[in-house]
């Protein structure tokens, strides 16, 4: 009974600590890293609001233009976002 009281609180200490690590990652996280982060997500969310917009009352002929235009928005966005990912990956690191 005793072995499995210590194997449980020992659990817990591990979890304990694993938590504390990813923690610590996080607030290592720098404000303008979190900015950009934010910044893309908003820009991800006016992207889909832009995508129903242009779904809704067109013709065919608009929606086909506006499609298309939509795709080129959406690839900028997508390259934009490879290249802060790369970044990000870089700069964690070189902090490793």
């Amino acid at each position: 009974m005793i072995i499995l009281y210590v194997s449980i609180i020992l659990l817990l200490n591990m979890v304990a600590v694993m938590s504390y690590r990813k923690l610590f990652r996080l607030s290592s996280i720098s404000q303008i890293q979190a900015e950009v982060e934010l910044e893309m997500h908003n820009r991800a969310h006016q992207l889909l609001v832009q995508r129903d917009r242009l779904e809704v009352g067109m013709l065919k002929e608009q929606t086909d233009a506006a499609d298309e235009q939509w795709k080129c928005d959406l690839a900028e966005y997508m390259e934009e976002f490879e290249q802060e990912a790369i970044y990000r990956a870089k700069s964690r690191l070189n902090r490793v």
